[in-house]
Parts: C-alpha cells; sequence; structure tokens
C-alpha cells in the first residue's frame, strides 16, 4: 500500500516554511537581550594550581596559629558570638611569602559560610556575598580539600539564594576540584 502523494508533499512543504520563517523570527529586535546568557547554563569553569610552601617565617607561623586558636574559639561558641570569631580571624592580614594562607582562609570562609546560612533568613544571601569572589571562575583557585569544601558551602548558599545556575557551576567545580585530588592520591 501507498501513501497518497499530496501527504508527503504537504509535510515537505511545511518544513520548508518552517526553515524560512525560523532565521526570521529569531531576528526579532525586540527579543530580550540577556536571553542567550540565560541559556548558556551554569559555569563550571575550573582553574587550579598548587600552593607550594612558603619560607618559613615567625610571622607566617604566629599567623596559623591564630587560625587554629579562631578554629578552637568558634568551637566554643555558638551563633553570632562564633560568627563574630570567625570574621575577625577572615579578617586578619595574611603576612607576606605565607601561601599556605589561600587555603587556610578559604577553610575559615567555608565554615563562616555555614555559619551564616544557619544563622537566619539572609544568611544564605551573606554566605554568597562571601565566597563568591573568593571562588569566582576566573580565578585559579588551590588544589586543595579546603577548596572544594568551600565550593559546595558556595553552591548551597546559592540554592538558598535561588542561583541555581550558580549552584550547578559550584558543585560542577567540587567534583572537580576532589577528582583532581583523588589522582593526586593515585599511583
Amino acid at each position: 500500500m501507498t501513501r497518497p502523494p499530496s501527504r508527503g508533499r504537504g509535510l515537505g512543504i511545511g518544513l520548508l516554511g518552517l526553515l524560512l520563517v525560523a532565521p526570521i523570527a529569531g531576528c526579532d529586535p525586540d527579543a530580550d537581550e540577556t536571553a542567550p546568557q540565560e541559556r548558556r547554563g551554569p559555569d563550571a569553569t575550573l582553574r587550579t594550581h598548587l600552593v607550594e610552601p612558603g619560607e618559613p617565617t615567625a610571622e607566617g607561623l604566629a599567623y596559623l596559629r591564630a587560625m587554629a586558636d579562631a578554629h578552637a574559639k568558634a568551637d566554643e561558641r555558638e551563633g553570632e558570638a562564633r560568627i563574630g570569631v570567625l570574621r575577625r580571624a577572615l579578617a586578619q592580614p595574611v603576612p607576606a611569602g605565607l601561601h599556605e594562607a589561600e587555603i587556610v582562609r578559604l577553610d575559615v570562609a567555608a565554615r563562616l559560610g555555614e555559619e551564616l546560612m544557619n544563622g537566619g533568613p539572609h544568611g544564605a544571601q551573606a554566605a554568597r556575598e562571601l565566597l563568591a569572589p573568593m571562588l569566582g571562575v576566573e580565578r585559579s583557585l588551590p588544589l586543595d580539600r579546603a577548596t572544594a569544601r568551600a565550593l559546595v558551602v558556595l553552591g548551597d548558599a546559592a540554592v538558598r539564594s535561588g542561583d541555581d545556575a550558580l549552584a550547578a557551576g559550584s558543585y560542577a567545580r567540587s567534583i572537580e576540584m576532589m577528582t583532581l585530588l583523588r589522582q593526586e592520591l593515585e599511583p
């Protein structure tokens, strides 16, 4: 049994019409200019670097001890008191030449971000504002577990503040970071 010729010809003419009209519809000058950006999806770009130990100095050792003390003090406190301890730790100036401070700061920032999210209705936005500049896709991040943790916290903050693209990108970058760390451990 054969198909009537008009049916196939009609389908072909319809497709031809669609192909001719689609490019014109795509040239709508009234279209929203942000639409292509929204369709792009999350940015999961990850640039990493290894942190080489700096030359040991008294100032560097004092800084690292201060960060360890801040974690211990934060463990003893709750709520706003804990947040205050972590904010003060993050605000401490980093001694020159202490390359490890980048990792230590990300660890403190991740913990502060977690505390901010648990601290109230605007906590997720505050955590996002804290972590997003430190973890931007344009930056090279240290290859370390602290970075992976901070990316997860940023993803959590983005979910809670309604930014699904940032959340997906942060989680994807964290997974890639953990994959790179695992590869470093393999023989």
